[in-house]
């Protein structure tokens, strides 16, 4: 057994699925509180990533509200399978939370005006603005005038009057009738202490804040949303009960007596803590633009979020092994060097990944939540305002059939003007949500565009191709030509059990990754598909901190350090809208998000392979694609984001003693500096005891280098290390 990771404490149980009804919503009976009226309160609380291991958003209410400072409570249920938590002397600081956050919709109906609308330039004039909200599409329904497909509501200038983005390009006048749409925005919630996690699994909570460096603030700081984990060590069901989330409704703009829809949706995550750890894998086959120590041809040791020099042949330079195997499109090698300022993220610091790749599901929720012109900019098929027919009912793909396992489709009579609804039909049969329609499968046909668009809508971030790696090999050092599991060898799944329901898995025997368009996989499949296979890594298909299918079923879309836009990312966290105005059509539903590669996706690329690909390609560090500038939809490609962390890990340097081991005996090493230790040994040596303390026993046959540092539950601090001789 290897020391770190690639077994567990404890099996991991069985999972389990639940399939909700059609688009996992849940329609509550009306509940009258006090001022403020919840229509409904509907359930979104599994978006594909979370149903892996069953996450569960139920009871969903509003209580408790306050109409002088302007805050109710978002209350609700939380539980999902397969939870974790690992102390520091399980030989692993990490644990699992699902990332919470609420929209909100107000109005019970669409706007719709009495007859007689009129215009003047970009103010329209009608007899009561009431229920308009800014950012709502508006539509001449009846008599005369003529709205831009992209026009909006921008202002609420009084009681009978509004502005738009763009001036009818026929007036209104005579009977006209306005109709308006109503928008699902992201609710800004209150600060960590006004939150509860209720009762149940001992959990902690953490403000998801807007800027995390930042104090919480109101107006300008606001939380997105929420983390809930394990507060101690523990494995299996997590489960609360009556968790509260303060909405800050009056930050929002809502009213005391607003009639308001609430969706609380969940996404599971997994913590990767601050620590450094090694990009690259030290191989000497010509693996594409593999990154690692320029001079020696070994791993990269990245140990903090400091300036970095990528290229030239100086070993302490994130190099090219003098440009071998480097993908040509990258602007750096051995005569050429780039800076990576310390804005952009390199891994060392602490942060939380989704654990499993977006799926079908989870995309199908957010396509629901947006406005019509978005939808169509996030979908493959002609959906523009205006369109009534849709043949190409397969809307990622734009088929008439389904192509590559994507199941996410419409109906083909929809209204004209109003948001389209999706749903999940993997067996074609018009009816959505049936236990077999794929919910759970990743989503492919995902353009850089579309993923950023998720991530910024959930106030989550895109990764960088180094987060790719920390995530994957966690903190040891490389192996050559490993994949995400820290082994060289995997098993294709060669074919589909139980196709499209919540337990879909592969039937051959061992089958571990999702790769070389093998027999009748002919697309991704579920999320999570091989975790309940083992509980060892390799077959789980998990990286180091339990995040799968880092290595194929879909690539990984991430942000490159090869060129220029990539290196500018400010790994700026979304704020939970898209661009819903503008001239361009093209924009609407668009990240809003600064310093991010823009949609058409130079600065990203692709890693870890996918289910078209060959095996090498889904090396952890191969880098053959992680240059592709292409934004197309691709049958091979989807995603996941993450959000970081600010939290101090401690600063302490240790030191070791002892150098060597005796032949046949174990070895001891002790430390001093710190109160506790995090070890790291080699992949073939065995931590025998002490991790996690300040002396650990080993077992070792061969040399190799021992590290270690001082820890806390943030993460390590700098690391101290010492080559290991056997005598």
């Amino acid at each position: 057994m290897s020391s770190l990771m690639n077994h567990r404490p404890t099996p991991v149980p069985l999972l389990s699925f639940a399939v909700d009804q059609p688009v996992l919503q849940k329609t509550a009976s009306k509940n009258r509180l006090p001022a403020l009226v919840l229509l409904f309160a509907l359930l979104l609380g599994v978006l594909s990533s979370s149903q892996a291991s069953n996450i569960q958003v139920n009871n969903v209410v509003l209580t408790g509200q306050d109409s002088t400072a302007g805050f109710s409570l978002v209350q609700f249920d939380l539980n999902w399978q397969n939870s974790w938590r690992y102390s520091n002397n399980a030989n692993i600081n990490n644990w699992d939370a699902a990332w919470v956050f609420v929209k909100f919709r107000v109005g019970g109906t669409d706007y719709v005006s009495a007859p007689g609308a009129s215009s003047n330039g970009n103010t329209i004039t009608v007899n009561t603005t009431s229920g308009l909200r800014v950012g709502m599409p508006v539509h001449v329904s009846a008599g005369t005038g003529v709205f831009e497909p992209q026009t909006v509501v921008t202002a609420i200038l009084n009681s009978t009057s509004f502005s738009v983005s763009t001036a009818p390009s026929t007036p209104l006048s005579g009977g006209a009738v306005v109709t308006a749409f109503r928008i699902w925005e992201h609710a800004w919630l209150g600060d960590l202490a006004q939150h509860s996690t209720g009762s149940g699994t001992a959990a902690s909570l953490e403000n998801g804040l807007r800027n995390p460096a930042a104090a919480f603030n109101a107006s300008s700081n606001p939380s997105l949303g929420a983390l809930l984990y394990r507060s101690g060590e523990g494995y299996g069901t997590f489960s609360i009960t009556n968790a509260q989330l303060r909405w800050n409704y009056a930050q929002n703009n809502v009213g005391n007596q607003a009639v308001v829809e609430i969706r609380v949706y969940a996404i599971e995550m997994v913590y990767v803590p601050q620590g450094a750890f090694y990009v690259g894998d030290g191989s000497s086959s010509n693996l594409h633009g593999q990154l690692r120590d320029a001079s020696l041809n070994i791993p990269f040791l990245i140990a903090s979020e400091d300036t970095l020099t990528l290229g030239g042949s100086d070993s302490a330079q994130l190099g090219n092994n003098n440009a071998t195997g480097m993908s040509t499109a990258d602007d750096f090698n051995n005569s050429t060097t780039q800076g990576l300022s310390p804005a952009f993220p390199k891994g060392f610091a602490a942060f939380y990944s989704m654990k499993y790749e977006l799926s079908q599901q989870q995309y199908v929720d957010f396509l629901n939540a947006l406005q019509r012109l978005q939808q169509n900019n996030r979908t493959g098929t002609d959906l523009s305002p205006g369109t009534s027919s849709v043949t190409n009912r397969y809307v990622m793909s734009n088929s008439s059939s389904l192509l590559n396992r994507n199941g996410i489709r419409c109906n083909g009579s929809i209204n004209a003007w109003a948001p389209v609804s999706f749903y999940c039909d993997l067996n074609g049969n018009g009816t959505g949500g049936e236990a077999a329609d794929g919910q759970n499968i990743a989503a492919n046909y995902l353009s850089w565009g579309d993923v950023a668009a998720y991530l910024d809508w959930s106030a989550l971030r895109p990764m960088s191709e180094l987060e790719y790696e920390k995530i994957a090999r966690g903190q040891l050092a490389g192996l050559a030509q490993e994949y995400a599991w820290g082994q060289t060898t995997l098993t294709a799944a060669e074919a589909i059990s139980n196709a499209g329901a919540n337990n879909e898995g592969s039937s051959t025997t061992g089958a571990n990754a999702v790769f070389g368009n093998q027999g009748a996989v002919q697309g991704p499949l579920r999320v999570g598909a091989f975790a309940a296979d083992s509980s060892f890594r390799s077959g789980m298909g998990a990286g180091f901190w339990d995040a799968v299918e880092l290595s194929g079923n879909l690539n990984e879309r991430v942000v490159n350090i090869g060129t220029a836009a990539g290196r500018a990312f400010s790994a700026q966290l979304g704020d939970g809208q898209l661009i819903d105005t503008g001239s361009t059509t093209a924009l609407y539903g668009q990240a809003n998000t600064p310093g991010w590669p823009a949609a058409t996706a130079v600065g990203q690329g692709l890693r870890g392979g996918g289910w078209q690909d060959a095996a090498l390609r889904l090396r952890t560090s191969d880098r053959a694609e992680a240059i592709n500038s292409v934004d197309s939809r691709s049958a091979n490609a989807g995603g996941r984001g993450l959000r970081q962390f600010p939290c101090t890990a401690p600063s302490d340097m240790v030191s070791i003693t002892g150098n060597s081991i005796n032949v046949g005996l174990n070895g001891f090493f002790s430390a001093s500096g710190s109160t506790n230790y995090w070890w790291i040994v080699p992949a073939d040596w065995e931590i025998i005891s002490g991790q996690g303390t300040s002396s650990i026993e080993v077992y070792a046959t061969t040399p190799g280098l021992l590290r270690v540092a001082a820890l806390n539950s943030c993460g390590t601090g700098p690391e101290s290390s010492v080559a290991v001789t056997i005598n």
